[in-house]
């Protein structure tokens, strides 16, 4: 299995907060590979691919903060138009439900890392495979 282990961190909506956890892995030495927002009124979800995934969930427990870890896909992309719509379209065609998906840039030249949380997991990595869409292990991320 090429899953990538995400963390979820719940915070109040309120200005600050966001730079109160990227602030705090920051000084136990933790780099953020990935990170998404999503917010309602009253609280947000802070979604991070970090290097060092135990220990960024120990020390934002340590501080208070509420961490759930999640099973993710990343796949490498080509950075052109089209790609995206292609691997959307396959996962279309096959019925694969994305839960949420965010992108971000690769330093490889002409390449990009979608991550995806899919309804069904374990049947969404056997159509990628069967596709030839690259997914990407924890070590892989550590190194982009």
């Amino acid at each position: 299995m090429k899953r990538i282990r995400q963390i979820s961190v719940f915070v109040e909506n309120r200005p600050g907060r966001l730079l109160e956890v990227v602030d705090l892995l920051g000084k136990n030495g933790i780099n953020i590979k990935a990170l998404s927002l999503a917010d309602s009124s009253d609280f947000g979800i802070v979604r991070l691919v970090v290097k060092g995934v135990d220990d960024a969930i120990k020390v934002l427990k340590e501080n208070g903060f509420t961490v759930r870890e999640t099973p993710i896909i990343a796949c490498m992309i080509e950075d052109k138009p089209g790609s995206l719509a292609k691997i959307l379209r396959t996962l279309a065609e096959n019925e694969i439900n994305i839960e949420y998906m965010y992108g971000f840039a690769s330093p490889i030249e002409g390449k990009a890392v979608m991550v995806f949380k899919f309804s069904e997991t374990e049947k969404a990595q056997e159509i990628l495979n069967k596709n030839n869409i690259k997914m990407l292990t924890q070590e892989e991320i550590r190194e982009i």
